[in-house]
């Protein structure tokens, strides 16, 4: 069974490689649903099932930190996934409590393992 993505990110070419990255090939394990902002990703949480959230934090009007209180009020066993160009350790003051933590200038590789590592082998 595919397990659901959803990618909260307002910067459309970053957005754009993180869907291909997670929605290529035959065999795709995850179906990837994309918001730029915290109304479309509120919305969709809402409506759908998800199974792991990439979530920036800083995106324009409401920021990654308020979405994450949103995430854990509405579901606090939704994985998390924080995705930054602030280092890890930042990362961790910020949004204390996510599942991971990923920088962006480490490989998309790096991504994908800590993404696999939430989804299937915990």
């Amino acid at each position: 069974m595919k397990k659901r993505i959803l990618i909260v990110e307002d910067e459309p070419h970053i957005r754009e490689n993180y869907v291909k990255l997670f929605s290529k090939g035959e065999n795709e394990l995850f179906d990837v649903l994309e918001a730029a902002d915290a109304v479309k990703a509120t919305n969709i949480l809402i409506r759908e099932k998800i199974d792991l959230v990439l979530l920036d934090i800083k995106i324009p009007e409401v920021n990654g930190q308020k979405i994450f209180e949103v995430i854990r009020e509405y579901d606090p066993t939704l994985k998390v996934i924080v995705v930054s160009v602030y280092p890890e350790d930042k990362q961790k003051e910020l949004i204390p409590g996510a599942h991971a933590y990923y920088d962006k200038s480490q490989s998309l590789m790096k991504l994908v393992e800590r993404v696999i590592e939430l989804l299937f082998l915990h």
